[in-house]
Order: structure tokens, then C-alpha cells, then sequence
């Protein structure tokens, strides 16, 4: 068993125990989209056969009342003690690090969407899709002195990466079957994580070239210009008012307080 797969802790928990039969199945895709400012780590876990009725058996003990039916509020509570449980275990060993060190990353949230397949009898063998979104910001946006990003994740499970285009692709270590291909709006990679569970990315970024101000001998700043140097709206109404009024009428005396 993995280290991303024991990060999903109840699901975890229903697999080291229950150890299933020929008739259940179950996989796991990732799919990481990289950023300058962040990364979001999206996960797509299906179980299926007697695996689903595994997991929902456990989440009708643990969450429910053990009646062999998960109702919505059994789901949503099962919901919020995944979503804290995943979160606490990714802030406690970081998945994610970028030349070699987790310093310049913050786990912002995790967001889960458990199946509605989930909701009913527990003995139905209904395909289940869970989706979990784990979102990532950089302290520091990323810079031409990165040049490594290392992604911990499941060994065997399918994963793709998009990058940006200001992230030049280098070369990728760590997977299986990879295909690189770039496009318009950036590199998109498909493989698998290789048997250590672990991808390591290397890449480049170009910093943006400052262009130089060009120099105007001819054109000064025009000097600061006085109260009367150019016409009030005042006076483009009335013309010919005379600097004794205007500054009356401009005085504190007739101004709203």
C-alpha cells in the first residue's frame, strides 16, 4: 500500500482490513496542474464489485448507525471526517517539494466530493467515483533559481501533470510510459508513478525581459501649474469670472463639511 493511498485515511482504513475478493476493483488517477503561485492535486478513486460494498459497510458502521443503509446525513458527516483527516495527514508529511524542500509550500484546502452512489443500501454493488482536490500556494512565486519540483503520490497509479508555459520542461524521472507533449498553453505529461511513488520534474523558467526606458531629451514634465494657470469648470460656465470670486467660491466657507 502506497503513501498517497494511505493519505485517503478511511478508505485506507476499509482496505488494510477488508482485503477484498477477484470480484472487486478499485483505481486511483491523479491529475496535477502546476502554477507559478500554487499547485492543485486532483484525485479520482473508483471502487467497484464487493469493494464498494466494502466501502460503504464501513462507512454505515463508523459514520451511520450500523443499519445496513447510509443515509445523507451518515454520507456528510463520513464527507467532513475525510476532508479533515486528508488534510491533517498531507500538513503533517508534505507531498509535495521543490528542490527538495517543502519550506516555499502551504496547504491551503481540501475539498472532497464523495458519490451519491454511496447513499442508499449498503449491499448494492454500485460503481462509486470519489474526487478529492488538494490546493497548494507557493510563499514565494516560482523563479528562474527553482529548477525541480518532486511529487509523492500512489506507485502504479495513472497521473497526469500540466504546466504552464513560462515552465519550461526539461526532462521527468519517476514514471511509467510517460508521454510529453507541448502545447499552446503549456506541457501536459501522462504516465504512471513509477515503483517508488515518487516524480521528480525538472524545468526552467524564463524571467520576463524589463524593457528599458528609452530616453526623451526633447519632452519635459510640463511645471507644476497654479490654481489660475488653466480653467476651472467654474470658469468654462462663466467666463470672465473674476479671481476674487473664484476664490470665494472655492473657499472652505462654501464647501459641504
Amino acid at each position: 500500500m502506497g503513501l498517497k493511498f494511505r493519505r485517503l485515511l478511511t478508505f485506507i482504513i476499509i482496505l488494510s482490513v477488508f482485503s477484498g475478493t477477484c470480484s472487486a476493483t478499485y483505481s486511483l488517477d491523479n491529475s496535477i496542474t502546476v502554477k507559478t503561485s500554487g499547485i492543485l492535486w486532483e484525485y479520482t478513486e473508483t471502487y467497484s464489485g464487493d469493494r464498494s460494498v466494502t466501502v460503504k459497510g464501513s462507512i454505515d458502521t463508523e459514520s451511520g448507525d450500523d443499519n445496513g443503509f447510509i443515509s445523507a446525513w451518515e454520507l456528510l458527516k463520513h464527507d467532513v471526517m475525510t476532508t479533515r483527516s486528508f488534510f491533517n495527514s498531507i500538513k503533517n508529511n508534505m507531498d509535495i517539494k521543490i528542490d527538495n524542500s517543502s519550506r516555499n509550500i502551504y496547504l491551503l484546502r481540501v475539498e472532497t466530493d464523495m458519490s451519491r452512489e454511496l447513499i442508499g443500501p449498503v449491499r448494492d454493488k454500485k460503481d462509486i467515483v470519489n474526487r478529492y482536490r488538494v490546493f497548494y500556494d507557493f510563499k514565494k512565486p516560482l523563479s528562474s533559481s527553482d529548477t525541480t519540483i518532486c511529487l509523492m503520490g500512489e506507485p502504479g497509479t495513472d497521473v497526469i501533470i500540466n504546466l504552464p508555459h513560462e515552465m519550461l520542461f526539461v526532462s521527468v524521472a519517476g514514471t511509467d510510459e510517460e508521454t510529453a507533449r507541448k502545447g499552446p498553453h503549456g506541457t501536459h505529461i501522462r504516465g504512471m508513478f513509477g515503483t517508488e511513488g515518487e516524480i521528480t520534474l525538472m524545468f526552467s523558467i524564463e524571467e520576463p525581459q524589463i524593457a528599458e526606458k528609452e530616453e526623451n531629451v526633447t519632452q519635459t514634465n510640463p511645471p507644476a501649474s497654479s490654481k489660475t494657470s488653466r480653467p476651472s469648470l467654474l470658469e468654462n460656465i462663466f467666463p470672465g469670472l473674476s479671481d476674487s470670486l473664484l476664490e470665494k467660491l472655492s473657499s472652505k466657507i462654501f464647501k459641504v463639511a
